[in-house]
């Protein structure tokens, strides 16, 4: 007899919010949901902070090269509450704004997506009009408060200074 229910099995992922010249890098698909834009980024690996995560999978995805600063938002998705739209494991993604480190233009990943058609950089006005997966409201609203000055925020400042990671 179990003592402890079971655990819930739930997916974390990352996504990079890259902005440019006030746009924001977009990946672009056309599959069973249509032609619709990603940001960067996937699945965290067992063992791999969030940021790192962010770096791999741009660094996989574009072959640019990026910090990950500022946690801009977490979206969560509980399958329940989408009729199972996106399949029928719980997910929980955080969304960084990333600095690019270098001045390199995205690529294809190497072997290529076979759903992935493109990138585009767009502009942060026209995010709203924009089909994006997933459909991530408190993107938008998060990258208002966005700083040149500083880009990561409060907390995430307070978390480096106690773990020692300034």
């Amino acid at each position: 007899m179990r003592l402890t229910p079971e655990l819930p099995r739930i997916s974390v992922s990352v996504k990079a919010t890259i902005v440019r010249d006030g746009a924001v890098l977009l990946l672009s698909y056309d599959d069973e949901a249509g032609f619709h834009y990603n940001l960067p980024g996937g699945k965290a690996q067992v063992g791999e902070d969030l940021r790192q995560a962010v770096r791999r999978k741009v660094a996989q995805e574009t072959g640019l090269q990026v910090v990950a600063r500022r946690l801009l938002c977490v979206a969560e998705y509980v399958p329940e509450s989408w009729q199972n739209e996106f399949g029928d494991v719980q997910k929980v993604q955080f969304n960084f704004l990333a600095e690019q480190v270098d001045d390199a233009e995205p690529r294809m990943p190497e072997p290529p997506d076979p759903i992935q058609v493109g990138f585009e950089w767009v502009p942060l006005d026209r995010l709203a009009d924009v089909y994006l997966l997933p459909r991530i409201k408190c993107l938008e609203k998060a990258l208002t408060y966005v700083s040149a000055d500083d880009v990561r925020d409060p907390i995430s400042r307070a978390v480096g200074e106690v773990m020692g990671r300034t």
